[in-house]
């Protein structure tokens, strides 16, 4: 009896420190959608955070314990093995993988074409998350067996996986997001969030196809802005400002490629010279404005290696449905309720390589949002993301917006106010 206590008491010490590796920096993320169940019914939800558990009923951080004692079962102790996330693993399964050296990867394969952005039948790569059409790649059949892109067969050889290289545990880990104290949004004119989807009247909203503010029918006619009789049948917006960006982002986009200025073009040639490297030529740097909701052929392989760069650059945004957002904002998808056709993809083209990208949402003339930009690794530090910066400021000075806003990593804030001039924002603002 004393070995077999002794026993025991060692499997629950190495039960507890494998444990430890859910909350450890390569565990699970924060924000992960976390339940508890018993016998397949959800008894109470939280999500992960730090070393514990953001319980839903009291909004407070605990242990994995106290959390299954919210949920009413403190006398199971066993608190691993009846929390789930949103997968359908339990908390000890997924420790039991991390303690076999394997990773976590917060999205599954990609569910849209990594060339032309569509879905449909798709060929799933076994060395990254990219998924393809056999036509867009070319291929007469699908493969069998392990296949890995055009991307990997540098890191991979045919049919296997790289030297010392395991695939990660694809978990679709929901990142979720505490709902704000306050209403936001609604018509801009009474700030009500009130709205008519069955007929048309006064309380049906309209949204202006440019800075995509809210209005009421009936707030528009006594405001004296607009005096609608029915949906309109084209697009619409709230003003000639909105009107006006609206078509000179439609003419930059047939336009195609711009030469750089040359002032910026001397940005990226100071930057070569302090680095030992050759200047580039006037002719062989280019910048262009991508639409990926136009679904123009020609822009597709561009815009798939502006996804490739932010993939390559950023973790992945992983919406509540559990697909990363980064390849339907680049696409211009809307999903979930999120409205992504109204975002554009501003492009560095150097000797006819991308080397550096942006995402672009115009919102009117009051601002515009540049929620990613990135350069690719083996071409950063040559000046080409202050070159690309540069001519986005251009661009936006020519349709007088306002104000530029974007979302800075908090390591990053001083290269954004420091060097380029921004200004931290107020929550309330």
């Amino acid at each position: 009896p004393q070995d077999l206590w002794l026993s025991s008491k060692i499997w629950i010490c190495r039960d507890n420190d494998l444990h430890k590796l859910l909350f450890m920096p390569n565990g699970i993320p924060d924000g992960t959608d976390l339940a508890y169940y018993i016998k397949g019914q959800k008894v109470l939800g939280g999500y992960k955070q730090g070393n514990g558990i953001v319980c839903s009923h009291c909004d407070t951080e605990i242990s994995p314990s106290q959390f299954e004692a919210h949920a009413g079962m403190a006398a199971k102790r066993q608190p691993y093995r009846h929390i789930y996330t949103s997968t359908g693993r339990t908390l000890h399964d997924i420790a039991l993988l991390l303690a076999n050296g394997q990773n976590l990867a917060t999205s599954n394969s990609d569910d849209m074409c990594a060339v032309c952005g569509d879905g449909g039948e798709l060929i799933i790569c076994d060395g990254c998350p990219r998924a393809f059409h056999a036509g867009c790649l070319g291929e007469q059949f699908v493969p069998t067996g392990d296949w890995h892109c055009p991307y990997c067969k540098d890191k991979f050889g045919p049919g296997r996986k790289a030297d010392g290289e395991s695939r990660p545990i694809l978990i679709r880990l929901a990142r979720v997001v505490k709902p704000s104290e306050c209403e936001t949004g609604g018509c801009v004119v009474c700030r009500a969030n009130d709205f008519s989807v069955a007929t048309f009247d006064d309380r049906t909203v309209m949204l202006c196809d440019q800075c995509e503010k809210e209005y009421h029918v009936g707030c528009l006619r006594n405001s004296g802005l607009c005096d609608l009789k029915e949906l309109p049948k084209e697009k619409w917006f709230c003003c000639n400002d909105c009107n006006m960006i609206h078509v000179a982002m439609q003419n930059i986009l047939l336009k195609g490629t711009e030469v750089v200025p040359a002032s910026v073009l001397s940005i990226i040639n100071k930057k070569h010279r302090e680095k030992g490297l050759i200047d580039i030529a006037a002719n062989e740097i280019e910048w262009r404005i991508l639409s990926g909701k136009s679904r123009c052929p020609e822009h597709l392989p561009l815009l798939s290696r502006i996804a490739a760069i932010f993939r390559e650059c950023f973790d992945p945004i992983v919406a509540k449905s559990g697909r990363d957002l980064i390849p339907i904002m680049v696409y211009g998808r809307n999903i979930s309720g999120q409205e992504f056709g109204g975002m554009f993809c501003v492009v560095l083209i150097v000797k006819s390589v991308v080397v550096s990208a942006g995402l672009l949402r115009i919102f009117g003339r009051e601002a515009a949002e540049l929620p990613m930009v990135a350069t690719s690794r083996g071409n950063q530090g040559n000046g080409y993301f202050l070159a690309l910066f540069s001519c986005i400021e251009r661009l936006l000075f020519s349709m007088n917006v306002e104000n530029l806003v974007l979302p800075a990593a908090e390591e990053a804030e001083s290269i954004w106010t420091n060097k380029l001039g921004f200004r931290k924002m107020s929550d309330e603002r």
